[in-house]
């Protein structure tokens, strides 16, 4: 898409009238809305643009979000925006994911720059290496950065992925030989179905959903724990900036 024409539909209200990327929202309910009085009226800002969002039953995690991927496939909508409800999401977070996928063919997969809840709190943006260990990003300019896995607490996904792929596309991966510390959850199953296709997935370093639990867990948590446990984290060896609008490093 040309610049002029990016800029006009991102300006265009109600979103569902956009012509591309036709926008489908996926929010995984819960029992109970924990820290309502933070998480609710981001809600009401985003559903106020008149974007289109879905219905589903309560459920699984994984189950929900295979759900999801069923739900977009028997639509018209070109993606699937998940938001998950333990984040304070920019009220614009749809069309700050979106222009990427306008701005770059290659971009089929895009998320937020968001935070773990429990400690050390690092960006859930990770490379991983052939043994499937994990580091993460360390340092990054403004853009959008290539990794191996992406959190889902706010990801757009092209439908072409989940057409491309066979479901389940995501999955908990309970392997005691995988992991010593924890079974990886279905963003990492549905990571290593990625990979497996070759679909790249991208992390947006300028929009992030602050995580919330008893605090606010941003950036600022993050560092505050490499500066009171030095060696206790290893962050990812390359300090790759990410790559801007333009196409260009940041």
């Amino acid at each position: 898409m040309k610049q002029k024409e990016i800029e006009r539909t991102l300006q265009t209200l109600p979103i569902a009238a956009w012509k591309y990327p036709r926008v489908l929202v996926g929010i995984p309910k819960e029992r109970t809305l924990s820290h309502a009085d933070k998480v609710f009226m981001p809600f009401m800002q985003i559903a106020a643009q008149g974007v289109a969002v879905m219905d589903h039953p309560y459920g699984r995690i994984d189950i929900v979000r295979n759900h999801m991927a069923m739900t977009l496939l028997e639509s018209e909508y070109t993606h699937l925006l998940m938001l998950d409800s333990d984040h304070i999401h920019p009220p614009d977070i749809v069309q700050r994911l979106a222009r990427w996928v306008m701005l770059r063919d290659d971009v089929q997969i895009v998320g937020g720059l968001n935070f773990r809840r429990s400690a050390p709190h690092e960006p859930c943006a990770f490379f991983l290496d052939e043994n499937n260990g994990v580091s993460t990003i360390g340092s990054w300019g403004d853009g959008i950065i290539k990794v191996d896995a992406l959190g889902t607490g706010s990801m757009l996904i092209a439908r072409e992925v989940f057409e491309t792929m066979k479901p389940p596309w995501f999955y908990n991966i309970y392997d005691d030989n995988y992991w010593s510390d924890v079974y990886p959850g279905e963003d990492i199953g549905f990571a290593l179905e990625c990979k497996k296709y070759g679909i790249c997935q991208w992390v947006d370093t300028t929009t992030t959903s602050p995580h919330v639990t008893d605090g606010i867990i941003t950036e600022a948590s993050f560092r505050r724990y490499l500066a009171t446990h030095p060696g206790m984290y290893k962050t990812v060896a390359t300090e790759e900036e990410g790559v801007g609008e333009d196409g260009k490093d940041a």
